[in-house]
């Protein structure tokens, strides 16, 4: 029993965009004018013409949550193709930086003879003076 005192807790996040809903029910209970009590015709087609007036707004808003959704469902669509196509800019730049790193890494490795060719060419400068005698400076 004490589970059904209980009142549920709104938290504010759990808004759907249903604003106005509670007036659909709001003012049910009003019976209009009444002309004739015995018959009760009277009330009933005020009670009908409420409750087409309230399906009517009920439809209303159905409509209105469906065109909501589809323009939802629109915008996640375009944002995963931006998401597809930045993806695929992404693996592009990446396959570009391999390359890059390779070509960099083969120009590392060839620097160190590069680095040698002056020595290289010393020496070789004296071998010439030794087997010629003659230094050309």
């Amino acid at each position: 029993m004490p589970e059904s005192k209980r009142k549920p807790v709104e938290k504010p996040e759990s808004n759907l965009g249903l604003e106005g809903f509670e007036q659909f029910f709001d003012g049910s209970s009003d019976q209009g004018d009444v002309t004739n009590a015995t018959t009760g015709e009277r009330p009933l087609e005020v009670q009908l013409e409420k409750l087409l007036t309230h399906l009517t707004k009920l439809i209303d808003f159905s409509v209105d949550q469906r065109i909501e959704t589809t323009k939802i469902a629109n915008q996640l669509i375009d944002n995963q193709r931006q998401l597809i196509a930045t993806q695929q800019i992404l693996i592009r730049l990446m396959e570009k930086s391999i390359e890059l790193t390779r070509h960099v890494s083969g120009i590392e490795e060839k620097l160190p003879a590069l680095f040698e060719l002056p020595r290289m060419v010393e020496d070789l400068r004296v071998k010439m003076v030794q087997i010629e005698g003659v230094d050309y400076q």
